[in-house]
């Protein structure tokens, strides 16, 4: 070991490097060389052997069916309520805790003079810890023996690949989680990190800095079930009510609880004509998520499939057929089906709010491309709706204004009692969480994504893409369809999924797998 540079609070700092068969090769730093160091005639410290990293795992039964998964930062306290809400979640579901240990290099860290290296983590997690790979089952791992920095702005990169198959949960402090493409014949694999359950403990730098803000004190359940199947969600820890909130249960440091009915559900793109019954069932059947946790709002998108108008079908003679021999020609049908479908499941104090969407928006692309002339069949409702956006057309400041049809027909189809449209770039956000946008269009009249909507200054939920997905400030829903629709041929991320938005303002994505939205009691 030589000597360096001193820390900013005078301190040596020594550094281990190989010798010359080694290139001198850097391997690690401290200031506190530990005892077994040994210095030659001139003056030089030698560190000896470091010992190799330990193995942290123990017994697991084989019949054990929940898993809470979180990660830990070395030489860092576990913050206490939240760690005690762990505790409480795992007794209560009779779940496995595992903590995975992941590295962060912080000489100026409070709680160590030897952050730097050290391989230790807080006592409260020790029994817990788990750092080699494992599998529970044939569809879901947990990566435990990979550590990723806790600074790296997107921890799920280049792990797409890694656990073949299955899907997987890395450890990380910062919460993500994307949707991989899989063959045809698979369901598409989900990859997400779990958060953290000690406190932040980062460096003054940029890198740091960007590390404490998206530091989430969160957890990952999983519900094991037979046939490879498994539910998986996230736990939040909400430092208001020093609870965390999964589903329709509040866990306390000492007790559970019913737990309030969340704010809003924001269910996958809908597709009304397209909606996969088992997908209905689980959303609105009996025992399904809308009557057991009764949510103040519901978000639709993609209301609408627009499957009789679809620009996409321009110039195919084949649609036509097959639209015209099983009744989905006419436009003024699909989109009374469409606002029936809402009106008949909105039901009790519940009010949905319809989400201006891209698909609802084809009905006003038609409008505008259609010659009425060759359709006698759609001819009058086109006539009709074009009539009602002539009246509605005005000059602004901002250029020309036409009412979109969709919100026109909705309103003369059905009682519009606890319905809310909301038009163009109206906001509706609930608990500090923006619910107003379908993902379509991003910032400055780009197409839209998670990605470039993840940093617009808010929180947000989003639909659109079909693939769920968890980037920083935004959330992504999935679709509510069958996963295999005529236009997403070859490996697809679809995947089943709605948004739960809790009272504290906590999201949690809720995939729908084979037609159940939780593991059975």
């Amino acid at each position: 070991m030589t000597k360096g540079a001193r820390t900013p609070d005078g301190r040596v700092r020594w550094t281990c490097k190989g010798g010359r068969a080694e290139g001198r090769a850097y391997c690690y730093s401290t200031t506190a060389p530990k005892p077994g160091a040994v210095r030659t005639p001139s003056g030089r410290v030698i560190q000896k052997g470091k010992a190799k990293p330990p193995i942290f795992r123990r017994p697991i039964a084989s019949g054990s069916r929940v898993f809470v998964v979180t990660s830990a930062q070395n030489a860092t306290p576990v913050h206490q309520e939240f760690w005690a809400c762990l505790t409480t979640i795992a007794q209560a579901r009779g779940a496995e805790l595992m903590v995975v240990p992941v590295r962060y290099k912080n000489p100026t860290s409070r709680w160590t003079e030897s952050q730097a290296n050290e391989e230790t983590w807080a006592a409260e997690v020790q029994p817990y810890l788990w750092n080699v790979r494992r599998a529970f089952n044939d569809n879901l791992m947990l990566l435990g023996d990979i550590k990723t920095q806790p600074t790296a702005s997107d921890p799920l990169t280049g792990f797409d690949a890694i656990s073949g198959g299955s899907s997987a949960i890395l450890g990380h402090t910062k919460l993500a989680l994307r949707s991989i493409a899989t063959p045809s014949h698979k369901m598409a694999k989900i990859l997400t990190t779990t958060g953290a359950c000690t406190v932040p403990n980062y460096t003054d730098s940029k890198a740091g800095k960007v590390g404490e803000f998206h530091h989430t004190l969160s957890a990952v359940i999983v519900e094991r079930e037979k046939g490879g199947r498994f539910h998986l969600r996230q736990l939040h820890y909400d430092k208001k009510t020093a609870t965390v909130t999964d589903l329709d249960k509040r866990y306390h440091v000492d007790h559970v609880e019913k737990a309030p009915a969340p704010l809003a559900i924001s269910m996958g793109d809908t597709h009304v004509d397209f909606i996969d019954p088992a997908v209905e069932r689980a959303t609105f059947g009996p025992g399904g998520m809308v009557e057991t946790l009764q949510p103040d709002y519901l978000l639709w998108n993609d209301l609408l499939d627009g499957y009789s108008i679809n620009p996409h079908h321009a110039g195919n003679p084949f649609n036509k057929i097959a639209k015209g021999l099983n009744d989905r020609s006419s436009v003024a049908d699909e989109v009374r089906r469409a606002c029936e479908f809402v009106r008949a499941r909105t039901k009790g104090k519940t009010i949905s709010v319809v989400v201006p969407s891209n698909h609802d928006d084809f009905l006003r692309r038609w409008i505008l491309t259609h010659d009425w002339k060759t359709d006698p069949e759609n001819a009058e409702f086109y006539l009709g709706l074009a009539l009602d956006m002539v009246k509605g057309t005005k000059l602004t400041a901002r250029g020309t204004e036409t009412p979109s049809p969709f919100p026109l027909v909705f309103r003369r189809s059905v009682d519009m009692t606890n319905i809310k449209i909301l038009h163009g770039d109206e906001s509706f956000a609930l608990a500090g969480v923006e619910l107003s946008m379908h993902g379509d269009r991003g910032p400055n009249g780009a197409r839209g994504s998670i990605r470039n909507l993840r940093r617009i200054g808010v929180k947000s939920v989003i639909g659109h893409s079909h693939s769920p997905g968890i980037d920083e400030g935004c959330v992504q829903t999935g679709t509510s369809t069958y996963l295999r629709l005529e236009y997403n041929g070859g490996p697809s991320s679809w995947l089943n999924a709605h948004v739960v938005l809790h009272r504290d303002g906590k999201r949690q994505l809720i995939i729908i797998v084979d037609g159940r939205w939780r593991a059975a009691a």
